[in-house]
């Protein structure tokens, strides 16, 4: 069945087989985008093949930016990817944000709404389906992509704290953020121009 899906909706980029894509350029847009669609379907497969049912292949939407690597959205079955992430960190988000996005539909689509996100139904399916660990969060280099230009301080000496313009705009709102290694509240020092 995911032979026959990539055969009617992929080029000759990836060699067809049973297991994840391996992208030869991942600085290429087409190639890509292709893989992760091909990565999607291969997850999907592993799904069908558990729980014995065919799912519609969601969404892909790849305008995520900052530091989310992907998010789904279950009323829709769409999924966001960040595009850049997938970029720089190829293998291990193929083998681990694709899975944990989808787990998320998947969850939602057997056990209802009613779950929690990273909850017990949402862990099995990413061990027991997938037979990936259930982490929560990835571990990319985000300083690139999450744009932390607004420079604050704590009250460990010399240590600032870079900031998005949404953690920043939240603390011109009233929200305080504290740091985690001396408990102060953080407070605005300066902006760095991004490159």
């Amino acid at each position: 069945m995911l032979k026959d899906r990539l055969l009617s909706s992929s080029s000759n980029l990836f060699q067809l087989n049973d297991s994840l894509p391996d992208c030869s350029d991942p600085s290429d847009p087409e190639q890509v985008e292709m893989a992760l669609r091909y990565a999607l379907l291969y997850w999907l497969a592993k799904a069908e093949q558990y729980f014995m049912k065919n799912y519609s292949v969601p969404e892909i939407d790849l305008s995520l930016r900052g530091r989310c690597a992907g998010q789904a959205f279950l009323q829709t079955w769409r999924i966001r990817f960040n595009l850049q992430l997938l970029r720089d960190n190829y293998s291990d988000f193929m083998q681990h944000v694709v899975p944990h996005e989808l787990a998320h539909l998947i969850a939602y689509e057997e056990f209802g709404g009613r779950i929690r996100p990273h909850g017990k139904e949402w862990r099995s399916i990413m061990e027991q389906v997938f037979g990936v660990p259930a982490k929560t969060t990835h571990q990319f280099d985000v300083s690139e992509t999450a744009r932390q230009n607004y420079l604050y301080r704590c009250g460990c000496p010399g240590k600032v704290h870079g900031l998005t313009i949404r953690r920043h705009n939240k603390i011109i709102r009233g929200t305080n953020y504290l740091c985690k290694s001396c408990r102060k509240t953080l407070l605005f020092d300066s902006f760095k121009n991004s490159k």
